[in-house]
Formats: C-alpha cells, structure tokens, sequence
C-alpha cells in the first residue's frame, strides 16, 4: 500500500471486521473497556431519540463533538453514550447527501456507507451533548472540500455553544507519548499534496473566542484516565493532558495535513516545529469558524498520540507501515483518553 492511500485505511479500519485489515495488520483479541468510574453527579448519561429519520435535521445542542474513524467512534460511544454504540445504535444521517456525493472521489468513504455521518445525543451533567462521526474526510474526499459544507450544514442545525473536534493523531516530538492527549484552540493547515496550492493551504488559526477552561492532570482526571491504561503497552509513560498554556514540546498546537503524514526522528515531514500532534481535518473547522465571524460557535481541538514518534532508521514506508499498525493496535484505547479529555473539558464548562 502507497503512503498515499494510507489515509483511507486509517480512517475505515476496523479491528473487529478482518475485511478492512490489510496484510500487514496485526490481528490481536478485543479487550473489554473496563467501567470509567466518573463522579456521579457528571457520568454521561446517553439520550435516545424515539422516531428519528435519517433524512432528518440534526438536534440541538449545548456541544457539539465530532470524530472521524471507525475505531475513535467506538471508543467516543463507549466513553460518551454508553450502552449504545457507535456501529450499532447511532443514528444515520443522510441529509444533503445526494447533492454532496456528487462531489467526491472514488476513494470517498461516504460512498460505501451512503451517509454523511452517524450520531447520538448524551447529557454530561447540564450540558446536552451531540457526538457525530463524520464520513467525510478532507484527506480522501478531493478538491471540493464537501467536509466544509459537512461542518457549515451541522453547525447550523444544532446550534452549539462549543464544537470539539477530537480523535487520533500522530505524535510530534519525542516528548510526545503513546495515549498522551493535546488539547488546542491553535491548528494550522500544512498542505503539500491536494490543496498545495490553495490559498489556506498554510493558514494558521488561532480560535477569537479562548474562554473555554481546560482541564488538567488533577487527581480526577488520573483516576479516570488508569482505569484503561493497562490496555497500552506495559513500558508506556502514563497518558497525561497537554494545553496551549502548557504544550508536551516547544511547539504548541494542532497540524492538518492532507495526506497521513507522521513525525520520525528524520523530520521527513517537517512537522517538528509546527505543533505537537498532526492529523488529517481540524483546520477545516477553524476555517468555517473563521468565516462565520462572530456568529461562529466556541471551538477545541483535542487530539490523542495514537502513533507517536518513529525513532526506527528504517525507509519511510517501513515507517508508515509501521506507524499505521501503532494505529491500529491503539487508535481505540488511546482515544479513549481523548474522550475523557471531551468529558472533562464539558464538566469544567458548566454553567
């Protein structure tokens, strides 16, 4: 597999479905997630719809919380909506698609599962919560950029007060560890492939509204953290929280790319001194957000080391396979650590 497809894999893999393994995957059983032991006045507590259509608009909200691939999905259902997971028991919502699909590229995810993304509503102490995987993906859906209007059209439907965009991404800096998670109101887009020559292609942003407290590495937070994090490797440092104010490397925020870059000890991509993790979309909201100017809801990006740092002197597509099979033997439980960090930036923003 090229380099260049690796995206899609990342984004469709599943651990618990052989058919979007690849030869190189490492199949390993599924460990159970062990029960979270929230503060009990703030556990989520999932909220079914009774009646839903796939057709329909989106429900309001306090925050709005999105991920991208099949595994932060299943981890975000089991932390956020538990009882209900994603692959199972979200809601499909098909709203638009028929227009935006003719937008995309073959290699487009949201043409094999006919949506544009899937959701479930939960309520963490006062707040009314809406997690949405999306299908749409900056990395794999071409030129026209649909997952903008994806974002402009949710937004607008649900109405939140604060957007967090969340999941996997690769570490930068050989400080940053597996499971460790950055939290960020800075991203910037580092587009060499698709977009190069796209006038946002190397934007940063840095969000106008920075009111939102964020947690840190309090004794709360440790607890719920441990209870996982015997399902990391034995010889991994304990996963801790990072922040603007107090970032993992001399480099604080996120990174879009728009292909699966990732950091080696070679700085192939020369992410290294432009943040601390880079994934594959969050500027794209930090950018619609921009552009809805003082109507644009609050927004976070919180983002997990699912791969860190390759250290390996081995060719650059030994490294990428490499990292992708970090991914896949950790996307899950290192999200999870990203899903506590939703969690406990929505409790320290009650009001």
């Amino acid at each position: 597999m090229k380099i260049e497809d690796l995206s899609r894999h990342i984004i469709t893999f599943d651990a618990d479905n052989f058919a979007t393994h690849e030869a190189f995957s490492i199949r390993a059983p599924r460990r159970t997630l062990n029960q979270i032991p929230w503060p009990a006045a703030k556990k989520p507590q999932p909220q079914p719809i009774s009646g839903q259509r796939s057709s329909d608009a989106l429900p309001r909200c306090d925050v709005l919380v999105v991920t991208w691939t099949v595994e932060e999905a299943k981890a975000l259902s089991d932390v956020l909506t538990p009882g209900f997971n994603s692959k199972t028991s979200w809601y499909s919502y098909t709203k638009g698609y028929d227009t935006i699909k003719t937008t995309l590229t073959h290699k487009s995810p949201a043409l094999q599962s006919k949506r544009l993304g899937s959701y479930f509503m939960t309520k963490i102490g006062n707040k009314k919560v809406l997690c949405f995987k999306s299908e749409l993906h900056m990395s794999t859906d071409g030129i026209k950029l649909p997952v903008k209007q994806l974002w402009q059209q949710v937004i607008s439907e649900s109405a939140p007060q604060m957007v967090i965009t969340t999941g996997t991404a690769g570490g930068i800096g050989a400080n940053v560890n597996l499971g460790d998670v950055v939290i960020s109101q800075k991203v910037r887009f580092d587009c060499t492939r698709t977009f190069k020559n796209q006038p946002f292609h190397d934007e940063v942003f840095i969000a106008a509204k920075n009111g939102i407290k964020v947690p840190g590495n309090n004794a709360t937070i440790k607890k719920l953290l441990a209870a996982n994090a015997g399902s990391l490797p034995v010889d991994s440092p304990k996963p801790r929280f990072y922040n603007d104010k107090h970032p993992v490397n001399k480099a604080a925020g996120i990174v879009t790319t728009d292909f699966f870059a990732f950091d080696d000890i070679e700085d192939t991509y020369k992410l290294q001194n432009l943040g601390s993790a880079v994934e594959m979309g969050d500027a794209v909201l930090a950018l619609v957000c921009k552009e809805q100017g003082n109507n644009a809801p609050q927004w976070l990006c919180i983002r997990n080391a699912s791969d860190p740092e390759i250290k390996d002197n081995i060719p650059l597509k030994d490294q990428a396979r490499k990292a992708a099979q970090i991914y896949e033997q950790y996307g899950y439980w290192t999200t999870v650590c990203s899903a506590i960090a939703c969690w406990a930036v929505i409790t320290n923003n009650q009001v």
